[in-house]
């Protein structure tokens, strides 16, 4: 607000860092004079107002104050424009009017003055001029341009008593309307004329209407504004009220503004994932009016477009926002479009774009490969790759993967769809044991480096060639013959790659067919009843299997064809067969083992140097060892069966007992011994390893591929446990053995004796005192599938040759038969034996069979051995 103080009283226009604004934007037209004051006084220039009217006209009545209006404009605008502050100084020497003058804003172009003369005035004209100056500081040493000002005045006091002519409008007389709107409020002036008549009139300005022009006595009227057809501009005039000899002059001003901008929405945000797409948002735009006005719209940014960027109201703009215009990164920018329509000031629209940063993400966080036992890399494995970025591809990049890994990609372009990455390992890159590596993936996202991470590990164990056998028994004798044997070998990778594989024994020749060996044997260059042995070594073609496989192979050429039955003449109560030899090694619990050939029934040695306390025996699969519990010093024997002197003492965590049963294993080509109580020992170095979860005890089956034990208790209420075995060499040596099924089974029968298991490891066969039959099972689940009767013979042994062939054994003292051969699916029986004389009986678990399946050997319970022929 503008006060002006008469007589050395100046003030600040408004707030002094304001208004230099406020009079920058005014303008109008002249006035003139001159008055004292200031030290400084700028060049002579025309007046830097305007005052309507030009002179300040009024009739008082003596001892009353009343209030004057006067309308100002600034001419130069440009004359403030650098202030910082301005001050107005209006100078009275008559004391005509009170010191509270002041100027109110009307618009930004237009000022009214409200000026209130003294009550202390006598009757009498007063004439004169007041000084108004503009000042750049509070003592006014400094004047603005056209600075100062003379503002006539004529006023009349009339003696108390005498009506004077007034006329007072309820509001002032300034107006101000957009083009083409609504007219503004009329106003209404009350006038007082001591019962006079008067006149109105409107100073020739066709757009001052007034409701009436002449009347008598007190009374009213209406002032209103019709801007139609008015330019955008400001207009003044005056309301003149006349009576007799008396005036009021009231100035009045009009402001005629443009149309003003309306937009939709005062600000815009954009809120997205950097490298997405963004959205477009829409604005309205249109003017107050609804009146039709040109307009233009540009930006402040690059990321930020505009369209359209011109046109006429009413209109819509798309404010679209573009990351990649200088590849943001994720974070928060600021930006604004700016409207200005024809004739009027400009309008800001604030936007605001938030960026996210995009996820860059796997289907699975890890990939193993190798399996749990290190050996499968046959197949490759995938994941998905994506970017949360919806359609919008951007490259991607894999760090360098480890020598041991491959990948069919290792950068390209990602979007939300995602990508596939397949991975194969390389296990001829990496060594033995577990290796792991943590992978990242980074894609480049406008400004922004999103990243993820993948581990990858690989289980490595020793590749290998496993022979399907690594003792191979081959015969000649008269009427009897098998000189020839085909061997599957196999790929502990399931990667077959080839193999070689060479004789060290010229009669025997190896000729190699993809994954099959056939062996065969020349026995006319050996002497009748030789014993002949000879080692197959088979080398892989692919140069990353490390362990070669050796096949022990033997030839017995005997002289004659051997006898229906045969015993030996010393009482045994062990026995146990050679797979490789035509050998079985018996004890009686003494210090020595004898060597018998089951082809002659002659004792071929003895073996010394034990302990007078023998138990269980078991013989290596490729034949090289037999392994014998020793009861009395807590110990497992190892003989050398080549050179038929003991090698080595195993001593054993727990100690062995009569009831302690031992097995010999090669899972994975690695030769184990087993305990019937869980115990487990690599006979490589005899380490122990984690025990087997075995049911506390009982006869042992091995199948042939060493991947399948299962145990049968030795109790009145059997008890079957079924245990899958693998062995790795990574990790220092690693024995997975996981129980397949344990449960008590009535139906096999009580008093468990002897189990077996077929070559395929499909069927498990149980031989039990009750019933009379040897049972037949099913691996899976430990279901019985049949039954093989053996007459009134209490079954106590059960074997399996390797030509499927089915022995089941039993006790019996009278004169019928005590062993029973089936056919491979146990349905029919193809020969019956009786091995002792009548009050003798076989004796559990000691019934065995020669590596070919030909000869049967047995003990009854008058330790008596017996070789029976069975031929092929």
């Amino acid at each position: 607000m503008l006060r002006l103080r008469p007589a050395y009283a100046a003030v600040p226009l408004f707030i002094a860092t304001c208004l230099a604004a406020v009079l920058s934007a005014c303008g109008g037209g002249g006035g003139g004079g001159s008055g004292g004051g200031g030290n400084t006084t700028p060049p002579v220039t025309s007046p830097a107002l305007n005052f309507t009217p030009a002179t300040v006209t009024a009739s008082v009545t003596a001892g009353t104050s009343q209030t004057l209006s006067v309308a100002a404009a600034v001419v130069r605008p440009g004359d403030f424009s650098n202030a910082t502050a301005i001050f107005a100084l209006l100078t009275d020497t008559t004391g005509v009017i009170l010191p509270s003058a002041q100027v109110v804003r009307d618009s930004d172009t237009q000022y009214h003055a409200t000026l209130q003369t003294a009550p202390t005035l006598a009757a009498g004209n007063y004439k004169g001029s007041f000084s108004v100056k503009l000042c750049r500081d509070n003592a006014c040493a400094s004047q603005f341009p056209g600075s100062p000002m003379s503002l006539p005045y004529d006023i009349t006091v009339v003696p108390a008593g005498q009506t004077t002519l007034t006329a007072v409008p309820t509001m002032p007389l300034t107006a101000s309307v957009q083009s083409g709107g609504a007219a503004p409020a009329s106003v209404t002036v009350a006038i007082t004329s001591g019962g006079r008549s008067w006149t109105a009139s409107n100073g020739g300005a066709s757009w001052l209407k007034l409701s009436a022009t002449s009347g008598s006595g007190d009374g009213s009227l209406t002032v209103s504004y019709d801007a139609s057809g008015l330019a955008q501009g400001d207009y003044s005039s005056t309301l003149t009220i006349a009576s007799d000899t008396q005036n009021v002059v009231l100035p009045v001003a009009l402001t005629v503004l443009p149309p003003g901008l309306v937009l939709g929405s005062s600000s815009v945000t954009f809120n997205a994932v950097n490298g997405a797409p963004v959205p477009s948002q829409i604005i309205s735009l249109d003017t107050d009016n609804k009146i039709s006005t040109g307009f233009t719209a540009a930006s402040n940014a690059a990321w930020l477009t505009v369209s359209p960027t011109s046109g006429a109201t009413p209109a819509t703009t798309i404010l679209s926002v573009d990351p990649t215009v200088g590849k943001l990164t994720s974070g928060s920018y600021s930006g604004a479009v700016t409207l200005t329509a024809s004739n009027q000031t400009a309008r800001t629209l604030p936007v605001t774009l938030n960026l996210t940063p995009a996820k860059l993400q796997t289907s699975v966080a890890s990939l193993a490969f190798g399996g749990p036992y290190g050996r499968d890399f046959s197949s490759s494995q995938s994941l998905t790759l994506n970017l949360n970025t919806s359609t919008n591809s951007w490259p991607w990049q894999l760090d360098t993967l480890p020598s041991w890994l491959g990948a069919n990609v290792t950068g390209g372009s990602v979007n939300q769809a995602g990508t596939t990455l397949t991975f194969k390992a390389l296990p001829a890159n990496t060594g033995l044991g577990a290796n792991s590596a943590m992978v990242t993936a980074t894609g480049k996202v406008n400004g922004d480096s999103v990243t993820t991470q993948l581990l990858f590990s690989i289980n490595k164990d020793a590749h290998k060639l496993l022979p399907s056998e690594v003792a191979v028994p081959l015969i000649s004798v008269p009427g009897w013959s098998r000189l020839t044997r085909t061997i599957t070998v196999a790929d502990n990778y399931g990667s077959f790659g080839g193999m070689s594989a060479t004789s060290d024994q010229s009669w025997l020749v190896v000729a190699v067919s993809g994954n099959k060996l056939t062996l065969t044997a020349d026995p006319s260059q050996l002497t009748d009843d030789s014993l002949n042995t000879a080692t197959i070594t088979v080398t892989a073609s692919d140069n990353d299997v490390t362990a070669l496989e050796r096949i022990r192979v033997s030839l017995w050429r005997g002289a004659a064809k051997p006898a229906a039955a045969t015993t030996a003449a010393l009482p045994y109560t062990n026995l146990v067969a050679d797979p490789l030899r035509p050998y079985v090694y018996a004890h009686n619990g003494g210090a020595y083992i004898d060597i018998y050939n089951v082809y002659t029934g002659r004792k071929e040695g003895t073996l010394t140097g034990f302990s007078s306390s023998l138990g269980d025996m078991a013989v290596t699969p490729n034949g090289d060892s037999l392994y014998v519990v020793d009861i009395n010093n807590s110990r497992v024997t190892i003989v050398n069966l080549a050179t038929r002197s003991i090698s080595a003492q195993l001593p054993l965590a727990v100690a062995g007992t009569s009831n302690t049963r031992i097995r010999l294993i090669r899972p994975n080509g690695v030769e184990l011994l087993l305990l019937s109580d869980g115990q487990v020992y690599l006979t490589l170095d005899t380490k122990r390893l984690n025990d087997l979860p075995l049911s506390g005890g009982g006869v042992m089956a091995i199948s042939a591929d060493g991947k399948r034990l299962v145990q049968q208790s030795e109790t009145s209420s059997i008890k079957h446990t079924s245990v899958n075995l693998d062995y790795a060499t990574f990790g220092g040596g690693t024995l997975f053995a996981a129980k397949v099924n344990a449960a008590s089974h009535a139906s096999p029968g009580t008093q468990g004796q002897d189990v077996a298991i077929s070559a395929d490891a499909t069927r498990i066969y149980s031989a039990a005192s009750a019933p009379k039959s040897c049972a037949i099972m099913n691996t899976s689940d430990l279901g019985i599938l049949g039954y093989m009767a053996i007459g009134d013979a209490a079954p106590n042994n059960i074997k399996v040759s390797i030509d499927g062939r089915i022995f089941c054994g039993g006790a019996t003292r009278s004169g019928n038969s005590d062993i029973y051969m089936y056919d491979s699916a146990g349905s029919k029986i193809l020969q019956q034996y009786k091995l002792s004389t009548t009050g003798k009986q076989l004796l559990p678990r000691q019934m065995v069979l020669s590596g070919e399946g030909w000869v049967l050997s047995a003990i009854t319970d008058d330790g008596t051995v017996t070789f029976l022929a069975i031929g092929p």
